[in-house]
């Protein structure tokens, strides 16, 4: 893998190649992404999903919002690739211990692990509903009822279980 600086769309090609190794490596991992020496290496793991996840819808709103064009074929790779990253982070959230240091994550998680795990379920169900929208083509229009979908599933979420 070879970066060339200053060409165009090196940046996004970096980005992009960084994400893919993340998810190579989740996904070589297997299970094993469950199994945390100590709690802050559950947090940071955690940590790692959610700014990736966030980077890349952050993207699709941007078009989303019409501040940016639109893609198909880029839109389509951010939507899968949140809809893959949405099942890491959850396993890392209900290791013992990682809702103290550095984390905005609220005990209330252990405390209502059902409620915490319908909360992801919702959110990976709404990334899963947005990425198939973005595959099947068609305008901007068309993927605004879904990402908005994802974006309540965030704020549910976090409302309820985020510092």
């Amino acid at each position: 893998m070879t970066l060339t600086p200053g060409k165009k769309g090196g940046s996004m090609k970096t980005a992009t190649r960084i994400t893919i190794l993340v998810i190579i490596v989740a996904l070589i991992g297997g299970v094993a992404y469950a199994q945390f020496a100590k709690p802050q290496d559950a947090i940071q793991y955690r940590k790692a999903v959610m700014v990736l996840i966030g980077q890349h819808f952050k993207r699709m709103g941007t078009v989303i919002k019409g501040q940016a064009a639109y893609d198909p074929a880029t839109f389509t790779a951010d939507a899968q690739l949140v809809a893959s990253l949405a099942r890491l982070p959850w396993e890392a959230a209900l290791e013992p211990g990682s809702d103290t240091g550095d984390t905005t994550m609220l005990a209330k998680v252990f405390k209502q692990p059902e409620a915490f795990r319908a909360a992801a379920n919702a959110f990976e169900a709404a990334t899963v509903q947005l990425a198939q929208a973005a595959k099947a083509g068609g305008d901007v229009g068309a993927l605004k009822a879904p990402f908005g979908s994802v974006a309540q599933s965030c704020k549910a979420c976090h409302k309820t279980f985020r510092k």
